[in-house]
């Protein structure tokens, strides 16, 4: 899986969550919700949508990024909605 550092985050972020929790969350659990603003939760699941979807591009990861902080819709919050959210609503160009 391709691992991308914290210097590819554009949109601010806080750092207060443990790195290796982050990291560890498996698939797209429907009972954990995602804080967008926690810069290491929003690394390891963008990182973990891309490599389901075959994807690796760092531009891609950042329109995933600004896409999840500027657009998501106000309810949608555990893993899984947002996995599902992304899917109907992130085109590649």
């Amino acid at each position: 899986m391709i691992s991308f550092p914290t210097t590819v985050l554009r949109l601010s972020a806080k750092w207060t969550k443990n790195e290796e929790v982050c990291r560890n969350i498996s698939g797209f659990p429907d009972a954990m919700q995602l804080d967008v603003n926690e810069g290491y939760e929003v690394i390891h699941f963008i990182t973990r949508y891309m490599a389901c979807r075959g994807w690796g591009s760092e531009i891609t990861f950042q329109n995933i990024e600004t896409l999840i902080k500027t657009r998501l819709p106000f309810g949608v919050r555990s893993h899984k909605d947002v996995k599902d959210w992304l899917d109907k609503n992130f085109r590649i160009a």
